[in-house]
């Protein structure tokens, strides 16, 4: 169960360092899931980008 929690959380970092600045330069841009999804071909799933997407609103919400 350990080895589980260390390698989804490996998983979640590499993910974020490889594609998590460019969706959070594309919302700051105004694109939104869908549209990330459409012009661009991330091998990530419609729930992690959506994820990356919603936490970033949220984190520049919460910095106003």
């Amino acid at each position: 169960m350990e080895n589980q929690y260390f390698n989804e959380a490996l998983h979640n970092f590499v993910q974020d360092f490889a594609y998590g600045g460019a969706i959070r330069h594309l919302v700051d841009l105004g694109y939104d899931t869908d549209r990330i999804i459409k012009e661009y071909h991330y091998p990530l799933s419609r729930e992690t980008i959506d994820k990356i997407v919603r936490d970033h609103i949220k984190s520049k919400e919460n910095k106003q």
